[in-house]
């Protein structure tokens, strides 16, 4: 015989509502499984929030940096950059004219840079000229 065969009795629902239960769904009935599935997420939510509440937020903000800060003005012509306000490798923030190198007079050293990562990037290779020496 398969297990197709074989004839299963009806199982009251366990929380004796008078409806017959389902033995995939915990010997429930249909709306007892859903009440119950509800119950689960309900208690699977307190626990998160209780582990939530018991994590504790530390703050190191003083009351100097609560106060609002100036609006970042271009180091060039003073204008009110805001959020698109350009940064330089200078370490100076400028408007959208200002932003390139040659417009601000900048004076940071980009050849040196350049030149470092080249040589970086490049070892000296130097092999020898005669293949067989006496």
């Amino acid at each position: 015989m398969t297990s197709c065969d074989k004839v299963i009795s009806p199982i009251l629902c366990a929380r004796r509502c008078g409806y017959y239960g389902n033995p995939t769904n915990h010997n429930l009935c249909s709306q007892c499984y859903k009440a119950f599935l509800k119950e689960e997420v309900a208690k699977d939510a307190l626990v998160l929030s209780e582990k939530i509440s018991s994590l504790t937020v530390t703050t190191e903000k003083d009351d100097s940096t609560m106060k609002m800060q100036k609006p970042q003005r271009c180091m060039s012509c003073m204008k009110k950059v805001g959020l698109i306000g350009f940064n330089c490798k200078c370490g100076k923030i400028f408007c959208r004219s200002h932003r390139y190198p040659e417009e601000h007079a900048c004076v940071f050293d980009f050849k040196s840079i350049g030149r470092a990562a080249l040589a970086k990037e490049n070892p000296l290779c130097k092999a020898d000229k005669l293949e067989n020496r006496i």
